[in-house]
């Protein structure tokens, strides 16, 4: 078995889905904590030649890079070779498959678990979905001093599985909805052939787009403060957004950066007004209106220096120095495996007349993959269970 090393530290969600995919492979792993040990930190900066984030993991001492690397791996096949696993892909038939492990993906598991369907729920490019990587939730009912995502994902899943859900890490590569059963191909794993489909395969985090963003990902520029923030300690770092997200993470870089400055396209905040007054109360956070980033500068041997910006007023364009970029700019739906086969709007969510059913008689939608407007945990967590009742009233008559 492989030597696989897995640098890390204790609330970081990334760090969490590199460790669970790893155990779900039957993978042995040492983990380093870099919060404990600086000198591990120093290290693990020294291996990664300059990489400010975490996870990293090393296999037999080659850097793979993060979880984002890792998965990729996965889906492409490469990581069962590099972990010596040489399985062959197995079919497996079932009455239900749920794409999607966000709120309403394990809400539906829930309640498709208790309705005894023994659901099968595919985890998905974002496993735990966008609360996973949310530090503190306050709006969700039942919870009056608050919740961290993570411990409510973490509490809905092992609800889900108490009730008998199964649970595989991989993501939809390949779906025909046009044959019964339906197929669902996984990356990494097996089909699947199933009578009833629930998609609640979430949003993924947009990119800004501009030179520099990619080739500087984990060397300065990050989509996560949780993870990343104690990289820029007494550093001056941007944040791009105008929601929540983006006042949540300069909230949390703050504790650790000496200047935040949030960086808005328009001359309005979007995010709600208690995350604006904490924002606007924090001496450490400044507002930069009407401007966007149009390209970053710096090395991955220096990391980030520094951002280009114009404002959409006047045209002007000046250089910001700075050495992080968190980008919090929205989600955009991940239905692409769909394309093609369900209906769908113009912004690639998917299309219900008639919700929670899809154009395609058995399969059924809820979450951000549907829901463009409220956007929100609890909403996400009402459409999963109208799936998960949906599918099991549908189901019911395939077998009448």
């Amino acid at each position: 078995m492989p030597n696989v090393e897995v640098y890390s530290k204790k609330d970081c969600p990334f760090c969490h889905k590199a460790k669970e995919l790893l155990r779900e492979k039957g993978q042995e792993f040492t983990e380093i904590d870099v919060e404990k040990d600086p000198q591990k930190l120093k290290e693990m900066l020294e291996r990664s030649q300059g990489r400010k984030t975490v996870p990293e993991i090393f296999i037999d001492g080659e850097l793979i890079g993060g979880f984002d690397e890792l998965r990729d791996l996965a889906n492409s096949g490469r990581l069962d070779q590099l972990l010596g696993r040489h399985e062959k892909p197995k079919e497996i038939k079932t009455r239900l498959v749920i794409l999607g492990s966000g709120s309403a993906g394990l809400t539906a598991a829930i309640y498709a678990a208790r309705a005894a369907l023994k659901p099968i729920v595919v985890e998905g490019r974002d496993s735990g979905g966008q609360l996973f990587t949310t530090t503190l939730v306050e709006n969700y009912p039942g919870f009056p001093d608050g919740v961290q995502g993570p411990e409510l994902m973490e509490k809905m899943r092992a609800q889900a599985e108490r009730f008998g859900t199964t649970f595989i890490t991989a993501e939809a590569s390949l779906v025909n909805l046009s044959r019964r059963p339906l197929f669902i191909g996984l990356s990494d794993c097996c089909d699947l052939l199933t009578d009833a489909l629930i998609v609640a395969t979430g949003a993924s985090p947009r990119e800004l787009g501009v030179k520099g963003e990619r080739e500087l990902r984990g060397y300065g520029v990050s989509t996560c403060a949780t993870c990343d923030g104690p990289f820029f300690k007494d550093k001056e770092v941007v944040v791009v957004g105008g929601g929540d997200s983006a006042l949540e993470e300069a909230l949390s870089v703050s504790k650790f950066a000496a200047k935040v400055a949030v960086i808005h396209r328009r001359d309005k905040l979007r995010a709600s007004r208690i995350m604006q007054e904490r924002a606007f109360n924090n001496k450490k956070i400044s507002l930069i209106w009407d401007t966007e980033v149009k390209e970053i500068y710096g090395s991955q041997k220096n990391g980030a220096s520094g951002v280009k910006l114009v404002n959409r007023r006047t045209g002007e364009e000046k250089e910001f120095s700075c050495e992080g970029v968190f980008v919090a700019i929205g989600h955009e739906p991940n239905t692409a495996v769909f394309k093609g086969q369900l209906e769908m709007d113009k912004h690639s969510y998917i299309a219900s007349k008639e919700f929670p059913r899809t154009s395609v008689e058995g399969v059924f939608v809820g979450g951000d993959a549907f829901d463009h407007r409220f956007r929100q945990a609890v909403t996400a967590a009402g459409d999963g269970c109208k799936a998960a009742l949906a599918a099991e009233h549908y189901l019911e008559g395939l077998s009448s």
